[in-house]
């Protein structure tokens, strides 16, 4: 794979793992690249064939290749991964059918690691939607203060359109 190629790959998953979502920072280091059809079972080695995914996703996918059946690996810029996995509240991920099923267990999404990360995303996302509400929040009062503010120097200059 040519460096170019190598970095549009990470661009065309926002340098994520395209099975799990873990990201170049989480991992601290770029991941790697698996053929979603493996070359072991005939897979070309070309850009449409790789999926940029993190060491453990790419462990327990290995060469495991089923692709008319409904247990298969998903792809996750060609199949509505929707349709099959859905996310709990608690951050762990649910199957809606036998192919969201064998994912989930293929690629182990729902090993410890993975859910306290999740959870811990989740719970970063929370703080920043609340500390966003705060600021916009902050700024309308500072807006009263400095209407109020007018409004009593109007009132002790004596002026009536206070």
């Amino acid at each position: 794979m040519r460096p170019d190629e190598h970095e549009t790959l990470r661009e065309r998953f926002q340098y994520r793992c395209g099975y799990c979502g873990v990201s170049e920072l989480d991992a601290a280091a770029e991941l790697t690249v698996d053929h979603y059809r493996p070359r072991s079972h005939g897979g070309p080695h070309e850009p449409e064939n790789w999926v940029y995914c993190c060491h453990a996703c790419n462990e327990f996918k290995g060469d495991y290749w089923q692709s008319d059946s409904a247990r298969r690996i998903l792809h996750p810029l060609r199949d509505d991964v929707a349709a099959h996995i859905e996310a709990k509240d608690d951050v762990t991920l649910a199957a809606l059918n036998e192919t969201g099923e064998f994912n989930i267990e293929r690629l182990r999404l729902n090993r410890s690691q993975l859910v306290a990360h999740r959870s811990e995303r989740r719970r970063i996302e929370t703080a920043r939607l609340q500390q966003t509400g705060l600021l916009q929040r902050l700024q309308q009062l500072e807006e009263q203060v400095q209407t109020l503010s007018v409004q009593l120097e109007q009132l002790e200059r004596g002026d009536p359109r206070a």
